[in-house]
């Protein structure tokens, strides 16, 4: 595994080093012409398609097309990032060699090669990112914010009903209510009715899908079909005719594949180490942008009484190892749902929290790790679980 690990570090430093700028889907409209000083650009190729689709770069210089070979019109300079999305009603798009930083670790030149692969959805999760703005929801704010959800169509109940998590984060207003709508079928750009009020957290910044939630069968082929959105509502002059924002003030279409890595597991005392007496549970959730390491959203929900911190840790040798916080989750709150579950979260920063190079490459290769940490006598032989209580072993979805 190490060498595995040292040689994904190796790519990811020649596509990904400093700077923080994100770059999820949503936005855009029309091929952008080049600007400014770039002078490179970025292109490759679509197969797999089964009609046309809209592939981005960095959230817009927008192409519609089908199968074939493609040049973003936008060029980039030295330096510059880039992330190469897709959005497609009909199919499982992959986007491999789309994201990374002009220039790092060789000399600056074209972006070639990048493939864009679409098939038939399968059983694999369903993961969509999603860019927030004014601009989608016809108002004049300049709040923003990003985020994504994690499907996996293999949990469902006994209705046929799939488990869902992710959320939001986002700036620039105080929300007076935040949900994920579903849009009119075939119409994703109008509005419809919400279908899953999002729990805001105590920064009112940070707001996720209720802990257990799920969508319907229909729900979930709306998601498929690009009809879900996030929606922030506010009580802002800034959506006239009407005198507030209360019918949405900023939105965004929950509808982008590829460019993100994402993962949402499981945490409990087996996969701490050494394994904890605990009973607690948890699941973790989180979605960072591939190119800068941005996060769009992460937190974890939990049973742990006491709790006393949070992380995401990155692991020296795997699965099987404990190792250093990368990213800490200091806002602890409880009973966020009623039912005594706990929520744990970072602080949303602008530029956002982001993962560095070495941590995103610890990322593709499952190094890294939610913990939960505790005061709890669960833990021997240690007298606290201040080493964690539970645990939860990141893989790449």
């Amino acid at each position: 595994m190490m060498k595995i690990r040292d040689v994904l570090i190796g790519f990811v430093v020649s596509a990904i080093v400093v700077g923080i700028a994100v770059s999820c889907g949503g936005g855009g409209g029309g091929s952008s012409g080049p600007t400014g000083p770039a002078t490179y650009t970025v292109s490759g190729a679509l197969s797999g398609a089964t009609g046309t689709i809209v592939l981005k770069l960095n959230g817009g210089s927008n192409i519609s097309m089908a199968n074939g070979s493609f040049t973003f019109a936008t060029m980039l300079a030295d330096q510059d990032f880039y992330n190469v999305q897709v959005v497609d009603a009909n199919d499982r798009c992959t986007v491999a060699g789309g994201a990374g930083q002009i220039g790092v670790g060789y000399s600056a030149a074209n972006v070639t090669g990048v493939a864009v692969t679409c098939a038939a959805q399968g059983t694999q999760k369903v993961i969509r990112s999603a860019r927030l703005d004014g601009a989608q929801e016809g108002s004049m704010s300049s709040a923003t914010g990003v985020g994504g959800v994690i499907v996996d169509p293999t949990d469902t109940d006994v209705n046929g009903n799939v488990l869902i998590t992710g959320g939001i984060t986002f700036s620039g207003l105080t929300s007076t209510g935040q949900h994920i709508h579903q849009a009119p079928v075939g119409n994703p750009t109008a509005t419809g009715p919400v279908i899953i009020p999002l729990t805001l957290a105590s920064d009112g910044k940070t707001a996720i899908v209720p802990p257990g939630r799920r969508l319907t069968p229909a729900q979930y082929t709306a998601l498929l079909a690009g009809e879900l959105y996030f929606n922030v509502h506010s009580a802002n002059n800034l959506c006239p005719p009407a005198p507030t924002c209360a019918a949405g003030e900023i939105r965004g279409q929950i509808n982008t594949q590829g460019g993100v890595l994402a993962s949402a597991v499981s945490l409990d005392n087996t996969q701490e180490v050494p394994s904890s007496q605990s009973t607690a549970t948890g699941k973790g959730t989180v979605v960072a942008d591939a190119a800068t390491g941005a996060i769009l959203i992460t937190y974890i929900t939990h049973t742990v009484s006491n709790a006393s911190a949070a992380h995401i840790h990155a692991s020296p040798t795997g699965p099987g190892s404990n190792g250093s916080v990368i990213i800490g989750f200091p806002n602890l709150q409880t009973n966020v749902d009623g039912a005594g579950t706990n929520l744990a979260y970072p602080t949303v920063t602008s530029p956002p929290t982001a993962l560095n190079t070495t941590n995103l490459a610890n990322f593709l290769a499952n190094y890294l790790y939610f913990n939960v940490h505790s005061p709890n006598n669960l833990c021997p032989p240690a007298a606290t679980c201040g080493a964690g209580e539970i645990r939860g072993n990141i893989a790449v979805q």
